[in-house]
């Protein structure tokens, strides 16, 4: 048999058990076995929850690849694409080029990878625990909430910072949360000033029954020891967004300092590109687990659609059906080496296994049922003997047993990233910062409006000072200056900003010119003494209300479906050099400018361009309730000439617009005749 090159992308469950098999099948000079993958070890993801509470060391649940697979050819290059055509694989290279490998048979075992995009702001906000360096990072998190609310001397921060939320009521949410429920009580022995009630743990599920995957009587046991040992459980409650202080359900907001996210996946990038037959982005396979049409291409794990010939259904992505998966892939690649016949998969659930907390788990094996101290003795067995290698049982084997006798280890490393540039999500309400807090981020606003707020003696509950929408930036002074910041920055709508650290801001400002003049403008024009200067005109505006100066909506209320061909038109036939957009007629969705046509036209774009491709879209706008200072401050400050005045945020319904002209008209009038009458 001339010697065959097997490549495997994935050193997952599948892929390494599939590896194995292959060893102990082939001979060294009948196959070349190739395994791709970004990490160097497996993880053995079931006792990642371990990691987090601290019943394990973070080293312990990952084993070396290298140690684990002698006789194949270890790779930590990325896979980018997959040539059915050439049988090839091609990999970015060390050197960051693309390169090519050829195959005999090609193994696709890569898996899902996180997606927490799921949920708007899950992302920004929330912990996802699928690596181990999301186990150390969240593991770190807990911790540095137990310091930090140690020496809190807010009781309502206090409890904000003890609040863990869990998303998700599978396996690794019900596990995590037991975890994290069990570090957090078990170690207040060790933070005199934290009571029991300062901690709370809350899972929250979408469906109506917490780990679906076992019986109702082991279901019904979890949720009751859970909740005696202080777990808060939400069925039914599907969570809508996320932010920095908790998450938005449909019925209410959950605080909470930190968000475990353990739903949410999505089919990784090299899977996304081949184009191979797929269903909800799995590939399909045929029985003996080829891939669909393929003679030399197989799939296995969370990424295939695997119909188990034991009962007809999907096989689920759990590891021991990855495991099974891949040695029967082993297999029949070797049948098809010998030119045998291959054989479909087909496998028996051997059994289900969760860890509650508190040395407690639920399980169901052989057809029995176990719950509690011995269903936890029996889960720990049974991992314990599922891991690759006799030094990693002994290791992991030995922690368990120190921690029957000793407390967990509270130390941690803090991962705290100085330079780095991210996203931030906040709903209507949410600070983003307080005054006196001190500086460390720049914010650009990529979607929505914040409002500037300073507290004063003469304005005890604060002050609107500004109203900044998207393509505006906050947080400059403070950084600039080193002092702490002299106003509040409130989410006035659902806002998405780009947070920059201080290092980061430091050297793009100083070295990008046009952000660099921006800062300067910015600077100069919001930190003159404008209504210091002018106590005359901010006492004459104090006086007004913001129904003098509110105008009707240009007419007509044009729709975000309109052609250009009916938009040049309504320019044409009235005055107004702006409409706004409303689809119903009520909510305001955008302004069309005749600088947005005259734009539009010089593009040359076709007739049946519809306004809502030309228009500004969700146009900042002030309330029906704001000030005319409010009005003033938002005119300056984005050098705008009218102003969008809708009910609020909620509804955005249309009510007029305000010209900045007729404004500080009315304000020079005013002025000029109480100057006379003096």
């Amino acid at each position: 048999m001339a010697k065959k090159r097997i490549v495997i992308i994935g050193g997952g469950f599948g892929g390494v058990k599939c590896a194995r098999t292959l060893c102990r099948s082939l001979r060294a000079h009948d196959a070349e076995l190739v395994l791709f993958n970004r990490e160097n070890h497996l993880v053995f993801s079931p006792l990642l929850a371990d990691a987090v509470g601290s019943t394990l060391n973070i080293m312990d649940v990952i084993v070396p690849l290298r140690q684990m697979l002698p006789g194949v050819v270890c790779r930590t290059e990325e896979v980018r694409q997959i040539d059915l055509a050439k049988n090839e694989v091609e990999f970015e290279g060390y050197d960051s080029h693309p390169r090519r490998l050829s195959y005999d048979h090609l193994v696709i075992a890569c898996g899902n990878i996180s997606n927490l995009n799921v949920v708007p702001g899950m992302a920004d906000h929330a912990f996802p625990l699928k690596t181990v360096g999301d186990a150390a990072v969240l593991r770190t998190q807990v911790l540095q909430q137990l310091e930090k609310a140690e020496v809190c001397d807010d009781p309502e921060r206090r409890r904000w910072l003890l609040s863990f939320i869990v998303v998700g009521g599978g396996y690794s949410g019900v596990e995590a949360a037991g975890e994290i429920n069990d570090l957090v009580r078990g170690s207040r022995r060790f933070f005199p000033h934290i009571n029991a009630d300062d901690i709370s743990v809350t899972i929250i599920h979408s469906r109506d029954k917490l780990l679906p995957e076992i019986s109702p009587q082991l279901r019904e046991f979890a949720r009751i020891k859970m909740a005696e040992a202080g777990i808060t459980i939400k069925l039914n409650a599907r969570v809508q967004l996320a932010t920095g202080e908790g998450v938005g359900l449909p019925d209410g907001f959950v605080h909470g300092g930190t968000i475990v996210c353990t739903i949410g996946s999505t089919t990784a990038p090299v899977l996304a590109r081949l184009d191979a037959p797929k269903e909800k982005g799995r590939l399909l396979t045929e029985p003996d687990l080829r891939l669909k049409g393929r003679a030399n291409v197989w799939a296995i794990g969370d990424c295939a659609n695997i119909i188990n010939a034991h009962d007809g259904q999907p096989s689920p992505p759990t590891g021991q059906f990855a495991e099974r998966e891949g040695r029967q892939c082993a297999d029949n690649i070797v049948r098809t080496l010998r030119d045998e016949a291959t054989r479909p998969f087909s496998f028996r659930v051997l059994g289900q296994l969760c860890s509650i907390g508190g040395h407690c788990a639920v399980a169901e094996m052989f057809g029995f049922k176990l719950s509690g101290f011995l269903a936890w003795f029996t889960w720990r067995g049974v991992y314990l003997f599922k891991l690759p290698s006799w030094s990693r049982r002994i290791q992991v084997g030995f922690d368990w047993a120190w921690l029957l006798v000793f407390p967990r280890d509270l130390s941690h490393l803090k991962t705290d990233v100085t330079e780095r540039v991210t996203h931030a999500h906040f709903e209507p309400g949410d600070i983003i910062f307080k005054q006196g807090d001190s500086p460390s981020n720049f914010y650009v606003i990529e979607q929505g409006e914040v409002e500037v707020i300073r507290t004063s003696p003469t304005a005890p509950q604060g002050e609107i000072l500004s109203v900044l929408s998207a393509g505006n930036f906050f947080g400059e002074n403070s950084l600039l200056n080193q002092e702490p910041r002299t106003a509040s920055v409130r989410a006035r709508t659902a806002v998405e900003v780009v947070v920059m650290g201080r290092n980061v801001f430091t050297t793009v400002s100083q070295s990008l010119a046009p952000l660099k003049l921006a800062i300067a403008q910015a600077l100069t024009r919001r930190s003159s003494k404008f209504w210091q200067q002018r106590p005359e005109a901010l006492a004459t505006l104090q006086r007004f209300s913001l129904a003098e100066f509110i105008e009707p909506a240009p007419q007509p209320l044009l729709k975000p479906t309109d052609t250009l061909l009916q938009v040049t038109r309504a320019f044409a036939e009235h005055t107004p050099d702006f409409f706004f957009i409303s689809r119903d007629g009520i909510r305001l969705e955008g302004i069309v400018t005749l600088t947005d046509l005259l734009r539009a036209q010089g593009q040359a774009s076709p007739p049946e361009t519809t306004a809502e491709q030309i228009m500004t879209k969700m146009p900042i706008a002030i309330f029906e309730a704001d000030t005319p200072v409010v009005a003033a401050a938002v005119f300056r400050e984005n050098g705008l000439k009218y102003l969008p005045v809708v009910a609020d945020q909620a509804t955005r319904r249309i009510v007029g617009f305000v010209r900045a002209r007729k404004l500080m008209a009315r304000v020079l009038q005013e002025m000029g005749t109480s100057s006379a009458a003096s």
